[in-house]
């Protein structure tokens, strides 16, 4: 997608943080019980003890099993995303994207996620508002004595989600309508891990109006692209405790936003990987019409997008660009072409999503998981990958992975 996904992800952790739910676990064992015939008394007073002690565990179970039932952003869940669209889009639309989404969890799980779709209506704007901190109110989201990670009432809600987020997507929604775009110009995830769960926002997707039309390929991989983030940001555990079985002994790390991400090129270049990869997967099952080239076109078009704004950061390595950089848009096409890289290196398309953010999740260091998954160093990867960027097309088009005809499945021959 050409619009950051994540710009000012700090920023906007900073103005609503980030909650500290954590996975609990639970284990609870039942005492063994004495029999003593010989002493009534002893026997009586053991009987209350235990069924004391039972009372104590059961209380105690109960209230891990409730903590266990709290779901937070790093959290499998059993129903699909839930997405919300302003009044003034059409109906057909709603289905339409509903698919795409269903496609892509059923690919990399169910994890708990809102989607708002922001019309160009100015009222329809508002409703959604309202309905957006409705479901914040049912959530239990509103706490004016603990601020850090609730709104303080239902005004404080509207305010927030009106000037951060609906507002802004509307203007980029009007706009998509007058420069003729044929798909939404902006959409992202936008944090609320505060608030146990992911937020994506859309401005008008315009893409899903004629389905099987261009746009819809492009609106189709807008959804792979985000959600794909909503992995990665599942497998990141951004928390400190001194003790993991009590919560309110844990505290947000907000250094260990940026180290565990592990750069804006991995970030951004995986999920253009993704949503490349699995949209030719989609094409080749016959879910979509092949419209905009084969898999070896697409990453080319990444390539020279990446190579034209490079020529405003020379010399500098996609390793170090971020957002705010004015070569920024490097790290979706050449951070594509260094995930392809790495996927080549160990000859797995799909080592990511099955090795690298699981061994994330569960190690929490960013450094050891690299190495371990790409047998090199980030240093060792990048004294590779910078030069070869450069190299001619057919030297670079061996990292581009196979799409099995009526399968789908990514292969290296």
């Amino acid at each position: 997608m050409k619009n950051p996904i994540l710009i000012g992800y700090i920023i906007k952790f900073m103005k609503k943080f980030v909650i500290f739910i954590l996975f609990l676990s639970y284990c609870g064992g039942a005492s063994d019980s004495q029999q003593t015939l010989e002493q009534p008394e002893s026997n009586q007073a053991t009987q209350e003890s235990e069924s004391n002690e039972a009372t104590q565990q059961s209380e105690s179970n109960e209230v891990k099993q409730n903590e266990e039932e709290i779901i937070d952003h790093m959290t499998l869940v059993d129903y699909p995303a839930k997405l919300y669209f302003a009044g003034d889009i059409p109906t057909e639309v709603h289905g339409r994207a509903e698919y795409a989404f269903s496609i892509i969890q059923e690919k990399l799980g169910k994890y708990p996620v809102e989607i708002y779709f922001v019309g160009t209506d100015e009222s329809e704007k508002d409703n959604l508002s309202n309905l957006f901190c409705t479901n914040r109110e049912e959530a239990g989201n509103f706490d004016p004595n603990e601020l850090r990670f609730n709104f303080r009432d239902f005004d404080d809600c509207m305010n927030f989600i009106d000037e951060r987020y609906f507002s802004e997507y509307l203007r980029s929604g009007l706009e998509t309508e007058q420069r003729g775009y044929q798909a939404s110009g902006n959409k992202g995830h936008n944090g609320q891990f505060e608030q146990r769960y992911h937020l994506l926002v859309w401005s008008k997707p315009i893409g899903f109006e004629v389905e099987n039309g261009e746009g819809y390929n492009i609106e189709f991989r807008g959804v792979l692209h985000e959600y794909w983030h909503v992995f990665q940001m599942a497998h990141m555990d951004f928390y400190t405790c001194s003790d993991k079985d009590v919560r309110s002994t844990c505290s947000f790390d907000f250094d260990s936003i940026d180290y565990l991400v592990g750069g804006t090129w991995l970030q951004e270049g995986t999920a253009v990987f993704k949503e490349i990869t699995i949209l030719q997967e989609q094409i080749k099952i016959g879910n979509l019409k092949n419209i905009q080239g084969d898999i070896f076109q697409e990453f080319n078009n990444q390539y020279f997008d990446g190579q034209r704004v490079m020529e405003q950061c020379p010399g500098m390595s996609i390793r170090d660009i971020t957002y705010r950089d004015p070569c920024s848009q490097a790290v979706y096409g050449w951070g594509a072409w260094a995930a392809a890289y790495l996927t080549h290196k160990v000859n797995d398309p799909y080592i990511f999503e099955n090795v690298y953010y699981p061994e994330l999740k569960k190690l929490g260091d960013p450094e050891i998981v690299f190495a371990n998954t790409f047998g090199m160093t980030r240093d060792e990867f990048f004294a590779e990958f910078d030069s070869w960027i450069y190299l001619s097309e057919d030297e670079r088009k061996i990292v581009i992975p196979t799409v099995e005809e009526n399968t789908g499945r990514l292969y290296y021959p």
